[in-house]
């Protein structure tokens, strides 16, 4: 007989009526037996890719940092029950499931349903190693469309929680922008938006709105920001900004931009090279230059970041693999992924 599933950490995606207990929960579920022992959970990838029609395509990632030879053993050990009984492990996730969405349609008064349920197991280098379980399935009607905007968020009635170190992870439908989105996620590009825990969501949060790329959509998804126009003042504003930049630039430069732009000495060098790092390269040098360890107030320190952004940018960093953060007090503690 095969053994429960990894558990997740605090991450149970709880929320309200929708009473979202992702991914089989702490316990044994369904009649799959808990006597075999199971991989401990060190973070979840929750990833949400919406389409344009309302459906969304979820995959959970549960994943078991491999650092030890005895624990690639247990690992690849569970595997095989897993993988002998995959058909038990989706049917208890495929029951809990279709009861979420049922509670979130008669929260939300529109019709959902959920399908092309998948489940699967592996190993992965990215780049240290990880035991990853992935369940998957389809969330017809999961966002609310009005004209052509497309609106994630009222399904989450009470709220939504992912837990530290877990990320949450939304893509716009193919060819369209982000018009909205709150709380402010860690990271915003190219039609994605990403939370990394620990975040308490607000009630019918995270929410995000999506206009066709170029467009503004009808306004009427919005939300309390009113009209669909908001954004668009923002840009004009924007770009008249960067206009008279521009021309003070030009001025000061003698109308000849590219000749200011040459360095002027060998100390301009190093400010070069710190200028095209990025955030997580910053880091990494300054870790390095401190024998792979240093205290995350220091990082804020020597990098001149907020509090917030640090905490952002390391979270996500951790969730890569990159760094491990180590309760020291009250302080973290970063240390440098051997892998790394």
């Amino acid at each position: 007989m095969a053994g429960s599933p990894p558990r997740l950490s605090r991450s149970t995606l709880a929320f309200g009526a929708v009473a979202l207990a992702v991914l089989l929960a702490a316990t044994a579920v369904g009649g799959v037996a808990a006597q075999e022992p199971q991989p401990e959970t060190d973070n979840t990838v929750t990833r949400i890719d919406v389409a344009a029609d309302g459906s969304a395509r979820w995959t959970v990632q549960i994943r078991t940092r491999l650092d030890t030879a005895e624990r690639v053993a247990e690992y690849e050990a569970f595997q095989t029950r897993f993988r002998n009984d995959s058909a038990q492990y989706l049917g208890v996730f495929r029951e809990r499931m279709d009861g979420v969405v049922a509670n979130a349609a008669n929260a939300t008064g529109r019709e959902m349903h959920a399908a092309d349920f998948a489940a699967s197991t592996s190993i992965q280098e990215v780049p240290r190693r990880w035991g990853v379980v992935t369940y998957e399935f389809t969330w017809v009607g999961f966002a609310r469309t009005t004209g052509d905007s497309v609106a994630v968020g009222d399904v989450f009635e009470g709220g939504f929680f992912i837990a530290a170190n877990d990320t949450l992870r939304i893509d716009a439908p193919a060819e369209y922008d982000i018009e909205a989105v709150a709380p402010d996620p860690a990271t915003r590009e190219d039609g994605v938006v990403s939370w990394t825990g620990r975040v308490d969501f607000a009630d019918r949060h995270p929410r995000v709105v999506f206009v066709p790329a170029g467009g503004a959509g009808d306004g009427t998804a919005a939300g309390p920001t009113g009209g669909g126009s908001w954004w668009l003042l923002l840009a004009v504003g924007a770009l008249a900004v960067a206009a008279a930049v521009a021309v003070a630039w030009s001025r000061r430069s003698g109308g000849n931009g590219a000749a200011s732009a040459e360095p002027s000495s060998e100390s301009g060098t190093a400010a070069d090279d710190t200028a095209v790092l990025t955030d997580e390269e910053r880091v990494r040098r300054l870790l390095e230059d401190n024998d792979g360890r240093v205290r995350q107030a220091t990082v804020a320190d020597e990098l001149d970041w907020s509090a917030s952004k640090t905490s952002r940018v390391i979270g996500d960093m951790v969730a890569e693999g990159t760094v491990e953060k180590l309760q020291l007090g009250r302080e973290n503690l970063l240390e440098l992924a051997e892998d790394g």
